[in-house]
């Protein structure tokens, strides 16, 4: 990870009034994220602001806020640097800063790049999406909160390099909260760079500001992926360094992004409500309602105050900041009302099966298919079907039976039934067939008496709107004598020898090959007398 350091000293800063202070246009190595820290003694926090130089043009201004923890996080020695969050904004070669209030003692400019990982390109883009619940809720377990676990993101997957931490985590003895805080970093960040995004502010976290670890308990990007922060077991109750005062009772969540310029992503709420339910749901919180917390020192409540508030809140409602965004704050009442509908759902009782799903039919181009629902436990069940063609849903095939189409030939057919019912969590089976799909052509037989000897002409014609011609071999049966013939495109014949004079029988019967079934067909031919 590259890094530079830059005191303030020596960055040609200019006095612009009393208290305010702004550098030059200030070439640098590439980075990707900034921020800034200083000594815990300053008498009062900087406001600071920065532009930089990304592809040739300069950006607008961009507050950086001020990281709202103690010095002492998570256990380790008191820290005696604080500074501002760090912020993700782009692949940058200069920057300019702007700084209000004071100049703070040991104050310095810190520039990172996190440079990219091959296994940052490797990370599944996973995330609650639309407005459904998680798949998780409706598989496996019984227990309503580990139907709820979402997928996280681990440590590793991230990159994380735990000789970076400096003391082992500690544990809240209770859970009342979920603080949802923002990053403030651009938004414009690709799924690609969010693993690198989080090593810089863990290094930035346990380098810069002094702190034992990555100061939130959870992250989320704008693509709906919940993410491991601060080390200690994301089931756990983990104590974080994220929301000054707060931290002994809750767990924090930042969304990676500035949502006081722009809305979130849909799945940005959905994953936010997604990792709150869980949490909550372990330790019975009720995510419309209030809680009681006893401050442990914040700018806006004096320690050992007793304060009510929402159980999922934002960072503003316990510390002098914009943070998590005023619009990511306006839909925190939407999150509350999808985490209690998703604790809600999970704590029905999932329906059981009594008798299985089943399939009959023919798996056979032209045939039909029945899915034969089984039952449940419940007699107000009502079932809904999805046919699949290799365990891919087929376009519009929703109902009880399917008519197999040529597309299917060669494949495997499955039907997948959800039972739900009122106040039960529904169950979904899914049956396969057992076979592929096959077809059963049609034999176009012609004769022809000459010299008393039979011509036969045998023509395999494949179910309409199946390209592929039959092949193999034909039999073909001539008053008792058999021959076998290839198909040549799907045509074969033969010629008998001199037959005596009366009615003879024509068998043509095919052999199945390349998943078409064995068909026969016959006729009878007069050889007229001499």
């Amino acid at each position: 990870m590259d890094t530079l350091e830059v005191p303030i000293a020596t960055a040609g800063v200019q006095t612009v009034g009393p208290t305010h202070w702004r550098s030059g246009l200030l070439d640098a190595t590439a980075f990707t994220m900034i921020g800034f820290a200083w000594a815990t003694t300053s008498p009062q926090t900087p406001t600071v602001r920065v532009r930089t130089r990304r592809a040739g043009t300069w950006s607008n201004w961009w507050p950086l806020p001020p990281a709202h923890e103690a010095a002492t996080s998570g256990g380790a020695a008191a820290s005696d640097h604080t500074g501002t969050e760090l912020v993700w904004v782009g692949l940058s070669d200069g920057v300019q800063f702007d700084v209000r209030g004071v100049l703070a003692p040991q104050m310095k400019l810190v520039l990172l790049y996190p440079k990219p990982l091959p296994s940052d390109a490797t990370v599944p883009a996973v995330g609650p999406a639309g407005t459904s619940i998680p798949s998780t809720l409706l598989e496996g377990t019984t227990n309503a909160t580990e139907r709820l676990r979402p997928t996280v993101l681990s440590r590793a997957t991230w990159g994380a390099d735990e000789s970076w931490r400096d003391s082992a985590p500690r544990y809240n003895h209770a859970f009342q909260q979920v603080h949802v805080h923002h990053t403030a970093s651009v938004n414009d960040y690709a799924v690609t760079d969010v693993p690198a995004i989080i090593r810089g502010m863990y290094r930035y976290h346990t380098h810069n500001l002094g702190w034992s670890d990555l100061a939130y308990n959870f992250l989320v990007d704008r693509f709906g992926r919940i993410w491991e922060g601060r080390a200690g077991g994301v089931a756990r109750r983990v104590r974080g360094a994220h929301t000054l005062g707060f931290n002994a009772t809750s767990a924090g969540v930042a969304v990676i992004g500035n949502f006081e310029v722009g809305a979130p992503d849909p799945r940005i709420p959905n994953a936010v409500a997604a990792i709150a339910a869980w949490k909550l749901s372990r330790w019975s919180g009720d995510p419309l309602g209030q809680a009681r917390v006893v401050s442990e020192g914040s700018d806006k409540f004096a320690p050992g105050r007793a304060v009510d508030l929402p159980v999922i809140d934002g960072h503003r409602d316990t510390n002098d900041t914009a943070c998590p965004g005023s619009h990511l704050y306006a839909q925190l009442p939407q999150i509350r009302q999808q985490t209690r509908a998703l604790m809600d759902e999970a704590a029905k009782t999932l329906l059981a099966v009594v008798d299985p799903v089943a399939v009959s039919g023919t798996a056979e181009v032209g045939g039909a298919l029945t899915a034969i629902p089984g039952r449940v436990d419940a007699s107000d069940a009502t079932f809904t079907y999805t046919w699949m063609r290799n365990g891919t849903p087929i376009a519009g095939a929703t109902g009880p039976t399917y008519a197999v189409a040529p597309a299917d030939f060669g494949m495997s057919l499955s039907v997948s039934v959800t039972a739900s019912a009122p106040g039960r969590l529904a169950i979904t089976q899914v049956a396969p067939f057992g076979k592929t799909v096959t077809a059963r052509p049609t034999i176009t037989l012609t004769t022809r008496v000459r010299r008393r000897r039979i011509g036969v002409k045998a023509v395999l014609v494949p179910p309409e709107g199946l390209g592929r011609v039959p092949s193999g071999s034909v039999r073909i049966r001539v008053a008792g004598l058999e021959a076998t013939k290839t198909l040549v495109d799907g045509v074969a014949g033969s010629r008998s020898r001199r037959l005596q004079p009366g009615m003879k029988h024509v068998v043509v019967t095919y052999a199945s090959d390349n998943g078409y079934e064995t068909t026969s067909a016959s006729t009878a031919v007069l050889i007229p007398g001499s």
